[in-house]
């Protein structure tokens, strides 16, 4: 690459969050220029496979990789507080401020647990977060009915979690759109397969309902309620799951850039995944919007592989890549044993190739360490079960009166994704680095060279 040279060395460059994109562009980047990747986590949090470790006890361990033995003295722990655009720095919670010659937004996206862990432990510390999902399991086998309210991704895998570990179980998925999945991309064929993989897993879906009473629930989830819909139908309920969206973590750029964000609090980049108006100011993953709706930890390793090459180029002066987003696609994982894949107009039923392990090896594998289960000789097993269910395993050195954390506002710097992950296309096309603002302007549409 161009910019592989002494010049690029010495150029500063800074990386707000280490979620999928960010630790995908820290780990491309580390060792070729002065490399700095905040994020308050000492963990990267791989979520794709969270909702496994609601089922199946000790899974945690799979989904948590240190960032210190990746990329060393290029992880800072620590909260950014905001950007200053004029001045080129970032300033952390402490005071600190650094400064940067390129600066790479990737915030992330906040959602309810068990999907994401941002909203109720901000600074992830890794003993609470595994008695979490500890408790979590023991809940759901306590549980005799059991409510998930939201059916996308993150709803539609923690139903085929449950109900592939739990078969007694009655679950019931509440929706309220006419069809699993939102998004104008994603076709009937696939959410009619969606809806028959559940079915078959004796899933109750509710469509078209909306829940109308969430202030009533417990707001831990766990506890006897009714669940109520705007269809006036009334649900026992034994624990509830709220899996009903996700929010972009804009808070550490809204001061600067908030004529640049859209309707969901992204920011608008260009083909160069450039934020609008900025040369030196990139947003990868679930805070830009290249991708629309579209938002997905492949997506983001993309983005982060076009941006690592796009900085190398800019300074070595020479043409900028192009992002093209691809087609719709995803993979959603039921269960252990099933799946759906929608890759363009084909869709792919009872496809195995993200529910056997969820693409732990791969993330691992990303940020050169080897994974736990690698490391003790075997692959993740299948807890034992007793009447439909597993074996009842106590968690150890956990305190049961030990309380959970708070809800708290957004992290800056919590990594991406809905837990569904699929690949979408991104070509690289050259063009020239706009140098001037009718150039940056037009950058929006096409690249063109100079």
């Amino acid at each position: 690459m161009g910019g592989g040279g002494s010049k690029f060395r010495s150029t500063r460059v800074i990386i707000i969050g280490g979620g999928y994109g960010g630790v995908a562009l820290a780990m491309a980047l580390r060792d070729k220029c002065q490399l700095t990747m905040i994020d308050p986590k000492d963990h990267f949090f791989h979520n794709i496979g969270a909702l496994r470790a609601c089922v199946e006890p000790g899974f945690t361990k799979n989904i948590f990789i240190p960032y210190a033995p990746s990329l060393g003295k290029a992880f800072l722990q620590g909260r950014a507080k905001s950007i200053d655009l004029k001045g080129k720095k970032v300033k952390l919670d402490g005071g600190q401020s650094l400064a940067y010659d390129y600066l790479v937004l990737a915030t992330g996206s906040s959602g309810p647990f068990p999907g994401k862990l941002n909203r109720v432990l901000p600074v992830t510390e890794l003993e609470l977060a595994t008695e979490m999902y500890s408790l979590t399991l023991e809940k759901i086998k306590s549980a005799a009915n059991i409510v998930i309210m939201g059916g996308g991704a993150v709803g539609v895998e923690l139903a085929g979690e449950i109900a592939t570990d739990f078969p007694g179980k009655n679950i019931t998925l509440i929706h309220p759109h006419k069809g699993l999945i939102d998004g104008k991309r994603f076709g009937d064929k696939f959410r009619k397969e969606v809806k028959g993989q559940l079915d078959k897993l004796k899933v109750n879906v509710l469509l078209g309902e909306r829940v109308v009473n969430m202030e009533e629930l417990p707001k831990d989830g766990f506890g006897k309620c009714k669940v109520k819909t705007d269809a006036r139908k009334t649900l026992d309920a034994d624990l509830v799951f709220d899996c009903t969206g996700l929010k972009t973590n804009s808070s550490v750029y809204t001061d600067q850039l908030d004529d640049k964000m859209d309707s969901h609090d992204r920011l608008r980049v260009n083909n160069f995944l450039q934020v609008e108006g900025q040369t030196d100011v990139y947003a990868i993953g679930d805070c830009c919007n290249a991708d629309a709706d579209l938002n997905m930890a492949h997506n983001a390793g993309l983005h982060a592989n076009l941006v690592a090459a796009n900085i190398q180029l800019g300074v070595s002066g020479k043409n900028y890549k192009s992002y093209k987003p691809g087609g719709p696609q995803m993979i959603l994982s039921i269960g252990r044993d099933h799946g759906v894949t929608q890759n363009g107009s084909r869709v792919l039923g009872m496809n195995k190739l993200k529910s056997h392990e969820l693409f732990v090896d791969k993330y691992w594998k990303l940020m050169k360490q080897a994974p736990p289960t690698k490391k003790q000789g075997g692959a993740p097993k299948r807890a034992k079960t007793i009447a439909g269910r597993p074996e009842a395993q106590q968690p150890k050195n956990i305190s049961r009166s030990k309380s959970m954390p708070p809800s708290s506002g957004n992290p800056n710097g919590q990594g991406k994704q809905t837990t569904s992950s699929a690949g979408g296309g991104a070509k690289g096309t050259k063009a020239a680095p706009p140098s001037n603002k009718k150039q940056q302007a037009s950058a929006g549409q096409k690249g063109k060279k100079k």
